[in-house]
């Protein structure tokens, strides 16, 4: 990741992440570039590498060419001039057609209640995440607005997706105005601080995930390995054709420690050491970090919560807690995110307390740690059959996909 402060872009970070397994990348369509149309997630969600994981598989009619998040991040899934799903059509056509389709991210204090329409839990740190997107959204047009030689001033070339349905180019939709007016911000005021900006843009290129750097494997794949004559299967990815793997799940599957040593990865086992020359950095390619005290605390709430679930079941819901670790809108540990006040009912009536999880517990944590991810991005559930029209879940969030017993929504 580069930072492109030095080149006159102030807090915009442009990383490639491209969904090779979307639909829509494969598609390989292109567009001329003739406008640039602004969405908003739909959903209480701040993190756009949330987002990466759900629609980077096969079977996701939908794409975008840029996640943004509010600390300057924005995760770029498609080449600009790929022809991405974004917007739908309307009476006069598609957008997608002819505009470059980016989403912003939604601060997790605020909770759907039914439509666009939404609660705000602490307008404050709502109107700051918002204000902070809306400028990582101004930079990253001015920058493609350079790109493409385009005047943000003129009539259809920036618009939202609620201008594009007025429109006729896209699918009935609210945004990004149903956020916005809440905290003052409007289209018009976006257009003309892209204009402003325009003159401190230069163009770069966007920077894909660097060598000898944590990898966040997008996609769910068991890869089969051999070492020393023992075989494992281990979660993994096939990125631009390589083929990656996490490190320590298949070092330790294989009765190995794992340990880092003056800047290399050291793998021991009796005495005997086989190093590898690698990054530093190679061992927190482990997608989740856990400590025994909190692979303990998975495997009590994921037997409290799925007992009785599919092997999917129980790693859906050790899903939910990682992705509420990496979300910014829950705390930054496992143990944190269980014991969070009135988080997870079993560690609040006792039943926690008196867990006794098996060896199928057992083995769904240790997928779910080793990059088994089911999940959608998902950071709440409940079950099924509690799940009517009144309750808070259905009245605040968006719902996912239901499994089992169980019903995820983000």
């Amino acid at each position: 990741m580069r930072s492109l402060i030095n080149q006159g872009v102030k807090n915009m970070q442009i990383i490639e992440r491209f969904i090779v397994n979307n639909d829509n990348y494969k598609s390989k369509k292109t567009i001329t570039v003739k406008g640039l149309m602004l969405h908003s997630v739909g959903c209480p969600q701040p993190d756009p590498n949330v987002f990466i994981n759900n629609f980077n598989k096969g079977g996701v009619e939908k794409g975008v060419h840029a996640f943004l998040g509010a600390d300057g991040t924005v995760l770029q899934t498609l080449p600009w001039e790929h022809r991405a799903w974004h917007c739908g059509s309307g009476k006069n056509g598609s957008g997608n057609n002819t505009h470059i389709g980016v989403e912003m991210t939604e601060p997790a204090t605020i909770k759907y209640t039914g439509g666009s329409s939404f609660t705000d839990n602490d307008p404050a740190k709502s109107k700051a995440f918002v204000e902070a997107t809306y400028k990582v959204a101004v930079e990253l047009f001015a920058f493609l607005a350079k790109k493409y030689n385009l005047n943000p001033l003129a009539d259809g070339v920036i618009i939202s997706h609620s201008e594009g349905c007025k429109r006729g180019i896209a699918s009935n939709h609210g945004d990004v105005e149903h956020l916005w007016r809440v905290y003052g911000l409007t289209m018009d005021k976006f257009r003309q601080d892209v204009k402003a900006a325009l003159g401190g843009v230069r163009p770069v290129q966007p920077q894909a995930t660097p060598k000898n750097k944590p990898i966040n494997l997008p996609e769910n794949r068991i890869v089969p390995f051999e070492l020393l004559g023992r075989r494992m299967d281990v979660a993994g990815a096939i990125i631009e054709g390589k083929t990656f793997a996490h490190v320590r799940p298949l070092v330790e599957g294989l009765g190995f420690e794992i340990g880092m040593k003056d800047g290399i990865v050291v793998i021991s086992k009796g005495g005997q050491t086989v190093t590898a020359d690698v990054a530093a950095d190679t061992e927190t390619q482990y997608k989740i970090r856990a400590t025994p005290k909190e692979v303990e605390i998975l495997q009590n709430i994921v037997y409290c919560e799925a007992r009785g679930e599919d092997e999917k079941g129980q790693i859906l819901v050790a899903n939910v807690i990682f992705n509420r670790v990496n979300s910014k809108g829950f705390p930054n540990t496992v143990e944190e995110v269980v014991f969070q006040k009135n988080a997870f009912e079993p560690t609040r009536n006792g039943a926690y307390e008196n867990a006794n999880p098996g060896a199928a517990t057992i083995t769904a944590v240790q997928k779910a740690l080793s990059g088994v991810d089911y999940s959608q991005g998902a950071t709440f559930f409940r079950t099924i059959r509690g799940a009517t029209e009144d309750c808070w879940h259905e009245k605040s969030l968006t719902t996912l996909f239901d499994h089992g017993a169980h019903r995820f929504y983000c």
